[in-house]
This record gives structure tokens, sequence and C-alpha cells, in this order.
């Protein structure tokens, strides 16, 4: 989604070429999409297998496995010929896991779009650290502390999501090229709506088959929606999302939940429910889903870890809450006061109408992108 917002914005005023890796060949993916007109796409296929030796190579290399399982030789070869032929001015880095290609043209402006530090998240994962499903992870953690320290060095200048995580990567890294871009949410796109809704009904809404969304639906479905249903016997829990594991599909099977998987759109899901939730316990950056539910004037309630981003718990309108009982309470009132949610509902929708809007969140891009061109204007005149 950031990728993608961060391009329409671009292609407003630069011509774009999108270098990607592809699971599949071209036909299967590339097209003409109208909202992002002029966009050149050039896409290079990685299968199963190149991911596989790609694997194996890190374990005899000093890169982390997020960077060393992306490696591709024809993408290299292709962005070198394109730069040598003076094609390219500046190069724009999404995610840590791209810098290496960017890494030896310290003639052209870079810019990496960093977006969380993924040490930070391993650090946050200390709950499931000895599941076996992440062996890698252990295994990676140190590599990418060192490599999230160095690689801030290589380019112009860094975008960061969230404070917390800047002030972790300028304290390890030492640069002073960093800066704070917010994820953002379209407010047209997900509008504010005051039409019907179902009150007894809870949503949370997410990407499944990540490991912090997974963990976060079933601590709810588990922990905190039994104290819920105590007290409103016909409250009504939604799992939404991508791609559920089966610890998350067999949620279904408690009295009161069900799990949709793979809805195409999401909003008529959301815009049916009472409140969102957020039980997120780990992971990184700015949630989706918070943006996406205040700014269709969903109240939220979420643990003190989701709700960090969005400020003071004085000053924000989300609800906060620690503790399954806690968190329950805030459920049950929401669900049981009209005006009371109404009265968030509107709070939440100024919050995103103030900060949280891609022009507001990408304006840091475009003060970054003038300074770079009038640096290379005056080192030309030199």
């Amino acid at each position: 989604m950031r990728a993608y917002y961060t391009l329409r914005h671009l292609l407003r005023s630069h011509e774009v070429t999108l270098y990607a890796l592809a699971s599949k060949p071209n036909s299967h993916w590339q097209s003409h999409h109208p909202d992002l007109p002029g966009l050149e796409q050039k896409s290079f296929q990685m299968a199963k297998t190149a991911f596989v030796w790609n694997g194996a190579g890190a374990f005899f290399s000093g890169l982390p496995l997020q960077v060393k399982l992306y490696q591709c030789p024809d993408l290299v070869q292709k962005l070198d010929a394109d730069i040598r032929s003076g094609a390219l001015d500046l190069l724009f880095v999404h995610l840590i896991r791209m810098a290496e290609y960017a890494r030896p043209y310290s003639h052209l402006p870079r810019i990496l779009d960093m977006a969380d530090s993924i040490y930070q998240h391993y650090s946050r994962m200390r709950k499931i650290w000895w599941s076996p499903r992440w062996v890698g992870a252990r295994m990676d953690r140190n590599r990418v502390r060192r490599y999230e320290a160095e690689v801030p060095r290589w380019f112009d200048s860094v975008l960061i999501h969230t404070e917390e995580d800047l002030e972790w990567v300028r304290k390890q890294s030492g640069a002073t090229n960093l800066t704070q871009s917010l994820m953002g949410v379209d407010a047209d796109e997900y509008a504010f709506r005051e039409g019907p809704y179902d009150s007894r009904r809870i949503i949370y809404c997410s990407k499944l088959d990540y490991l912090p969304n997974a963990d976060a639906a079933i601590y709810f479905a588990t922990r905190i929606f039994p104290l819920v249903r105590r007290r409103l016997p016909d409250a009504q829990f939604s799992v939404v999302g991508f791609n559920p594991p089966r610890s998350v599909r067999e949620l279904a099977r408690i009295p009161g939940v069900e799990v949709r998987a793979n809805v195409l759109d999401v909003r008529q899901e959301m815009s049916n429910a009472a409140v969102s939730v957020a039980p997120v316990r780990f992971g990184a950056g700015i949630q989706n889903k918070i943006l996406q539910s205040l700014s269709m004037g969903i109240p939220v309630v979420a643990t003190p870890f989701a709700a960090r981003p969005f400020g003071e718990p004085a000053s924000s309108p989300l609800l906060t809450a620690e503790s399954p009982q806690d968190f329950a309470d805030h459920v049950v009132r929401v669900l049981d006061d009209p005006q009371y949610r109404m009265q968030l509902a509107r709070a939440g929708r100024k919050l995103i109408e103030a900060h949280f809007q891609w022009e507001q969140v990408l304006a840091p891009l475009d003060r970054i992108l003038e300074g770079l061109a009038e640096k290379r204007f005056e080192a030309r005149q030199c």
C-alpha cells in the first residue's frame, strides 16, 4: 500500500520506472493502471528455487536473510545498464530488502523508504521467540541490527514511519539524514459513514498470514471476547482478512466468532461493525487497520503498542487497554452507548484528516526531492 500511494504521488510530477521482483511472469501481473499514468514497469521473475538458493547462501554471507533472499542477478544487470545509459536521475528504494541494489551508485541521489526497523520487530517477538517457525529470525537478528546501523550511510535521506523506530536507528547508526514519514490512508476511499451498523458486531481486519496479526486475532478471540460475551451474550466477533492460517480459521469454532477469508473489498465488512479492535502485541510500524477504521468513523480499541503512533492516550481518539478485562470494558461501552460511539467516530475521522492523509504523509518526500534537485543543479553549474 505504501509503495502504491508513493508511486501515485511521484507520478504527478516525475517520470518513474518501477523495478520489481515477481513470483510470476509479466503476463500474469503487469498491466496498465489508469491511476498510475506513465509508469514504466520492469519486473524480474524469481522462482521458489531462487529463494531457496538465496536462503542457503545467506548462511555463508554477511548479509541478513531479509536482504539476501531478494537478490536477483537479472535485476542487477538491467538496473546497472539503465544507470550507465543515463536513464535515471535518482534511486528510490522501498525497504532495506532492496538496499543492496542501490549501494554501488554513490554518484546518484538515493532515498530509502526504510518504513520500520526489522530488528525492533524481532525484539518485540519475545512471547513467541522460541517457536520453531522463528529459528531463522533468531539467527538473523544480529545481522539485521548491524545492517540497519550501516545502511543509512549509503543514502541521502531515509524515511521511517514511527518516531520510536527513527530514534532507535539514529542511536545505532549516528545518522542525521533520517526523516519521519507516517503511513497514510486514502480518506476518500475509506469515507466517513454515519449509516446503519450492527450494534453488536466487533471486527478485526488484517493480513492474517502475518504472525503479529494472527496472534492478535487469537488473543482477542480466546482471552478478551469471552469477557465481552459474559456481559453481552449476543456480541459477534468477525475476523476478516487475507490468507488466514489454520490457527485463525479454527477460531470459528468459538460461539459468536466468524472468520471471513480473502474478502476483495473490506469496506463493506468494516462499515457494518460497531467497533474495530487492534489487539496487536508485537510487530512494527503503524497499523493500516487502525487508519482505515478511524477514517470510516469506526471507533478503535487497541493495545498500547498498536496505539502508540497515534499520540498520547489522553489526547487520542483511540481507546487503549493493557489487560483483557480493560480491553473488554472499552469494547462493551462502545457497543452499549451509541452517543459515545459517535463521539469517538468523529474524533477519529478528525485525526485522520489532520495528520494521516497521503498528501500530508508524503510532503516530507517532496521537500527532500526538491532539495536533492537543487543540489544536483548547483553541482552542474560549478
